[in-house]
């Protein structure tokens, strides 16, 4: 992975001047953005390329940014109706998505979202949402109480899999049942129909076989439109069922924010797809 400080400056100084300037233009898109732990959690001991947490204080002002930008936050599940209209749809459009099932998405991001009139998203490894608190990777995770109050607020939810495992080293048979068992548990806990999925750990993107028996597994599993760790934004020719994402955590001040939201980062999921098939050229052999 490219380090921290050469994407932010390569993004902000490079390729947003770029475009400012119209020398790129990239095709219209819609940043999903996505986001882990909103906390004062210093994170001691990760790589700034790699940290998931996002400061309350940074978290408001870039939803400040957002609305004062009159970026319109829409609903994961209204992605694909947007890609399949004209571009004009897709200007200043946005989605805010959260993985893990973190309690301090309640405490922290929600108040802030509501204030602003914002919806979003939240993905679930249900392991770790029970009747009490439980516990994932040292942060305290939402309780089904929580999620049913969060739900009747607004909030969208979707399934992050059962244990939150690496998928592409399982067997078929047990990956089936992390998509089937997650989204049934959370439909039986909300009365309603859950249809969306966001892909745990890195995608396996270079992987062509795998993906495409993913991705007819997770349609099986009931699911409609599903996120991956892939960087980039959403295309019109994007499939629902892979859609790329923008990681946000603190580290995203608001020039490197808005680099983000306008494509001058895109070209980082390039790098990234090439970085994965130099590690791993073998990968389009069926496992």
């Amino acid at each position: 992975m490219i380090g921290a400080q050469i994407d932010r400056w390569a993004s902000v100084y490079a390729a947003h001047p770029l475009l400012e300037a119209g020398l790129l233009q990239p095709k219209p898109a819609i940043p999903i953005l996505m986001y882990h732990s909103v906390s004062n959690d210093r994170e001691a001991g990760v790589s700034s390329s790699y940290r998931l947490v996002t400061s309350p204080a940074r978290f408001r002002e870039q939803m400040q940014h957002l609305y004062e930008r009159k970026f319109k936050v829409i609903g994961l599940s209204d992605v694909m109706r947007r890609l399949g209209t004209d571009s004009s749809s897709m200007d200043r459009t946005v989605v805010l998505t959260f993985d893990d099932g973190f309690d301090d998405f309640r405490t922290s991001a929600w108040p802030v979202l509501a204030s602003f009139g914002f919806t979003a998203t939240m993905f679930l490894p249900t392991a770790f949402v029970g009747r009490s608190s439980l516990s994932f990777q040292g942060r305290t995770c939402l309780t089904w109480s929580d999620v049913r109050a969060l739900h009747k607020d607004g909030v969208s939810f979707g399934a992050h899999t059962i244990h939150h495992p690496v998928l592409y080293r399982m067997p078929w048979a047990d990956i089936k049942r992390e998509l089937h068992d997650s989204r049934k548990l959370i439909q039986e806990e909300l009365q309603a129909c859950i249809d969306l999925f966001a892909y745990p750990y890195a995608f396996p993107q270079e992987d062509r076989v795998f993906v495409k028996r993913f991705t007819r597994e997770i349609a099986d599993a009931g699911y409609r439109t599903a996120v991956t760790t892939v960087i980039g934004r959403a295309r019109s020719n994007a499939s629902p069922l892979t859609l790329k994402r923008l990681p946000i955590s603190e580290r995203d001040d608001l020039a490197l924010f808005h680099s983000k939201l306008v494509g001058a980062y895109d070209w980082v999921g390039r790098i990234q797809l090439w970085a994965r098939r130099s590690r791993n050229p073998k990968a389009w052999i069926s496992r």
